[in-house]
């Protein structure tokens, strides 16, 4: 028969794993929330970085080095 003292090793020994495991799924909750937003972030910066893009295209003034012919 196991002894008192090796049954209360099982015991402990369960109840962390237990609480490992709890704290493994709270972590990888938090993670998988952490990595969507993420994603969505890039996703926007993204975009604001081909509006920024077009932006400065419209306001940077062309470089025609031919002049405009006269108009007579």
């Amino acid at each position: 028969m196991f002894s008192f003292g090796l049954f209360m090793y099982l015991i402990y020994g369960g109840f962390i794993a237990i609480c490992l495991y709890g704290l493994y799924l709270v972590l990888s909750n938090l993670l998988d929330r952490f990595l969507i937003v993420k994603r969505d972030h890039t996703a926007a910066l993204r975009e604001q970085n081909e509006i920024l893009k077009d932006i400065a295209k419209a306001v940077k003034p062309e470089t025609n080095n031919n002049p405009a012919p006269p108009t007579a």
